[in-house]
């Protein structure tokens, strides 16, 4: 998983760090006083005022997968240019941290003498364990300034030199899809699997051309097609989800897909006293967008890091708990998959623990700030007591 996460100089996020993201020491002696942060959770979730950054923190993440398919210079100009994500009065550096596992990968974006923006630097290194001298003598690092380093075995021996034709692409896309480099290629797959939810209703009553697809995409107007493909080749999993969908919902009896003449897919749902089925074009949003966000979780081999930005919305306010609640089934299933959300509702916190919840704050110079609901010892005590922490945020106690 995902054990920390910064950002620098995005946008109203200058400096915002969520989990843990510098690495833990092997003896207390060496363990800074400034370390006090935890891992992420499997499940963490964003909440804050309007403006304060949520979207910002999410698109985040979606810059990322961006840069790595499609090169730095493209992200920053489907996003309106590099000058309008930087933020105001920087060093003119975006900054990306990850600490996944015992690794660590470095991306820094800055922009040349044209304004063009590039790969300043990029690093991918293997941290120290926890009471262990060394990394693991096998583990691959490498590290890139200006499109040119070098791949490192245990960060001292060499492996091979490194040398860009273009800045703008990262070298981990380049250098995970070496064989010879495995420990690159799986934390590229890793990065590559991210799955950032743009779903809308819309995009899902559309009719598709017919053909089963195993995974919805990020804006679900492949909805049907991955019905389809559910009731092939995992028809007890999907009867599963109806049911469920069913005992959320009321009145569904039956969800399928039907083909017509001319090669396009229909999406039905037959309800309790209607002879036909209904299209997905006569689904109310609520119903299209809890079906999909179920669908999703119960994919047999599910994205690794799945982002939802304010899910709660056109759903009835008491199905935000059965949401979180499908998460967890998720997790005890077995699925490795974690979860980052951004929320408005306090029906949603509601089933959360202060662990889980970080709050997004704006200070006096406009930038972000962020903090975990846990580290309020007040509000963990007022939980622990039987408060519901959605409550206690309606009611402004996690407000500072």
């Amino acid at each position: 998983m995902i054990e920390g996460f910064r950002v620098r100089n995005y946008r109203v996020l200058k400096d915002v760090e969520i989990g843990l993201v510098q690495p833990r020491f092997s003896t207390p002696e060496e363990e800074p006083q400034s370390v006090a942060a935890s891992p992420l959770t499997t499940l963490t979730v964003v909440i804050g005022k309007n403006g304060f950054g949520k979207s910002t923190l999410f698109d985040a993440f979606g810059f990322l997968v961006d840069s790595l398919r499609f090169g730095v210079e493209q992200a920053c100009d489907s996003r309106g240019g590099f000058p309008k994500i930087v933020s105001q009065g920087s060093d003119g550096k975006l900054e990306f941290n990850i600490k996944y596992g015992d690794l660590l990968y470095v991306l820094v974006i800055a922009a040349d003498e044209y304004g063009i923006p590039f790969v300043f630097s990029e690093t991918l290194s293997h941290l120290r364990p926890l009471g262990a001298e060394t990394p693991d003598s096998d583990s691959l690092s490498f590290f890139v300034q200006a499109g040119r380093g070098k791949v490192l075995r245990s960060h001292e021996q060499m492996v091979g030199d490194i040398s860009l034709a273009d800045k703008r692409r990262l070298a981990l896309a380049t250098l995970g899809n070496l064989t010879d480099y495995p420990d690159i290629v799986a934390f590229k797959e890793y990065l590559d699997g991210w799955f950032l939810c743009y779903f809308t209703p819309d995009a899902a009553r559309g009719l598709p051309s017919v053909g089963p697809q195993k995974h919805l995409n990020t804006r679900g107007d492949n909805l049907a097609n991955v019905v389809q493909y559910m009731e092939r080749e995992h028809k007890e999993r999907f009867q599963e989800i109806v049911q469920r969908v069913a005992a959320k919902i009321p009145g569904i009896s039956k969800i399928s897909t039907k083909a017509t003449e001319d090669g396009r897919l229909l999406l039905c749902f037959n309800n309790h006293g209607f002879n036909d089925p209904f299209y997905a074009s006569q689904i109310s949003d609520g119903t299209l967008r809890l079906f999909a966000y179920m669908l999703l979780l119960s994919d047999p081999n599910p994205a690794p890091f799945i982002c939802f930005e304010e899910p709660e919305n056109g759903l009835y306010h008491k199905l935000l708990q059965s949401f979180v609640e499908e998460i967890r089934l998720h997790t005890e299933r077995g699925g490795d998959s974690q979860f980052f959300i951004t929320t408005h509702q306090p029906y949603l916190v509601d089933a959360l623990s202060p662990n889980e919840v970080w709050v997004l704050e704006k200070g006096n110079d406009g930038f972000a700030s962020i903090r975990r609901a846990s580290d309020d010892p007040v509000v963990k005590s007022m939980v622990e007591g039987g408060f519901p922490l959605g409550a206690l945020w309606f009611s402004e106690y996690l407000d500072t």
